[in-house]
């Protein structure tokens, strides 16, 4: 075989891999990255950073408060707890795989609740003084809005889950004023459409339906490639 006839079918064999990682559903750039190696890097939305950037050797500390809207449900009972957990897992984990690597570190949200029961009337403070008082950098102030696990008007029979998320990030060295980024992310799982209700039980249901939105929120704030993550799966 000549050099021309080998490359000829090298370019076939490429294009045929091309094709068929597309009929099976992958996105273009996880596409690209099948093909060619390292996935593309996102770089981060609202970065949890200094004003200044990175210090040497000084860690980034972070605060979660989460509150629900009145009315969300007793389905989403507990909701809070399960979100500030996953967050608090997956923030430092993304953090740590940058190149290079942030020194991030999310309080225990043990300690947040610790801190509510403390003080009583938290919810008068700004929120820059809850960051002083638990000496963290930041504060991340996350509010749960218009929360669903079914399609509406399915009488129940398919999972399509929702939420309005609103966050505010309060940079607390700045002081009191306005949050240093302030947004609000809509959210949908699975991504891919509904989900029959006698595939998956409802519990487990919610807790993939609230570690993708913990996923989908910490890619927000850390640079990440773009297939990786739970948030990435469906």
């Amino acid at each position: 075989m000549s050099q021309n006839q080998a490359g000829k079918w090298a370019r076939r064999a490429v294009w045929l891999t091309f094709a068929a990682v597309l009929t099976i559903g992958c996105s273009p750039l996880s596409t690209i990255a099948f093909l060619w190696g390292d996935a593309p890097v996102k770089p981060a939305e609202y970065p949890l950073e200094y004003k200044d950037g990175p210090r040497k050797g000084k860690e980034v500390v972070v605060a979660l408060f989460i509150s629900s809207a009145p009315g969300i449900g007793p389905v989403f009972a507990g909701s809070e707890g399960k979100l500030a957990f996953d967050i608090a897992k997956k923030l430092p984990e993304m953090a740590k795989e940058n190149k290079p690597p942030q020194k991030l570190v999310v309080l225990d949200p043990a300690l947040v609740n610790k801190f509510k029961m403390n003080n009583p009337n938290w919810k008068l403070m700004h929120s820059s003084e809850w960051g002083k008082k638990l000496n963290v950098d930041f504060v991340l102030d996350i509010h749960l809005e218009k929360m669903s696990l079914y399609q509406p008007g399915s009488l129940n029979m398919y999972y399509e889950g929702q939420a309005d998320v609103t966050v505010d990030v309060y940079d607390v060295e700045a002081g009191p004023g306005e949050p240093k980024y302030s947004y609000v992310h809509p959210f949908k799982y699975p991504h891919t459409g509904i989900l029959p209700t006698d595939s998956i039980p409802q519990n487990r249901f919610k807790q993939d339906y609230l570690e993708h939105l913990a996923a989908e929120l910490a890619m927000k704030h850390v640079s990440h490639k773009v297939d990786s993550g739970i948030a990435e799966e469906k």
